[in-house]
């Protein structure tokens, strides 16, 4: 049986509360306005696929910068926004951000220990943060026990078979390698989430949305003053993309209960 509180617990893999150069960047985005292609492509296919008000538990989401977009984009009812994040300060920005909107709350957690936060939510979403995670098991087996979720929308990495993934994050530094200061990249296939899921859900793949041009040209500040930042950028090699050495197959996946 997976123990989700011992692996929550272990920082080996945990890079996101170190990475404070990121967590200020996506600060950043929110306050600018920034409407990144991941959130806007995370708005459509929420209102081409959902109906009704939304109740939306947001894994990972940070300070809530993929909120307006998605508020933005959803033509079909109310949209209730709650996210749940591992950084502490990300929490406590987006708390005070949005601080006059009752319709937009944040708390600290994990994907690893989810099912206080799928209460009362009809629509789980997550974009870019599964990849970097243990493992995905805990967070849809709970969606399965949710009896209020009807459907949920992940950006994650979606191939052909299932790979765990390591990245050293260090040029310089290699003592206990692989062992901690590492970034999960993993990818799943459909097949392995559909037997966590159950025969009372459909998965459909829709592709990722982006603007080849705007993506070519994408940097972050932190590679200004760290040149091996750059591995963890997107960047086209064709019609593919990679971060580093490694090949990123990021992908929307739709699930949707097709019974109680």
């Amino acid at each position: 049986m997976f123990d989700a509180m011992n692996t929550r617990d272990d920082e080996h893999w945990n890079y996101f509360t170190q990475d404070r150069q990121y967590s200020d960047l996506l600060k950043q985005r929110l306050n600018d306005g920034v409407k990144m292609d991941s959130a806007s492509t995370m708005g459509r296919y929420l209102n081409e696929n959902a109906t009704g008000d939304l109740a939306i538990v947001d894994f990972g989401g940070g300070p809530g910068h993929y909120y307006p977009v998605i508020a933005d984009r959803y033509e079909h009812g109310s949209v209730d926004y709650h996210s749940v994040d591992i950084d502490a300060d990300n929490i406590a920005f987006g708390t005070c951000h949005f601080g006059h909107n009752a319709h937009a709350r944040f708390s600290v957690g994990s994907a690893l220990d989810p099912a206080e936060f799928l209460v009362d939510r009809n629509c789980v979403i997550s974009a870019n943060t599964l990849p970097h995670i243990p493992t995905i098991e805990p967070l849809l087996t709970a969606i399965t026990a949710a009896p209020s979720v009807r459907f949920f929308l992940f950006r994650m990495l979606i191939g052909e078979e299932c790979v765990q993934i390591k990245k050293h994050l260090s040029d310089t530094s290699f003592e206990d390698l692989f062992e901690r200061g590492y970034q999960h990249n993993n990818i799943y296939s459909l097949p392995y989430l559909q037997s966590l899921l159950g025969e009372t859900w459909s998965l459909d793949r829709l592709p990722d949305l982006y603007d080849i041009d705007r993506l070519a040209g994408h940097s972050v500040p932190m590679q200004a003053t760290d040149h091996f930042y750059s591995n963890r950028v997107s960047r086209p090699v064709g019609d593919m993309i990679f971060k580093g050495d490694i090949y990123m197959p990021w992908t929307f996946v739709l699930g949707t209960r097709t019974t109680e």
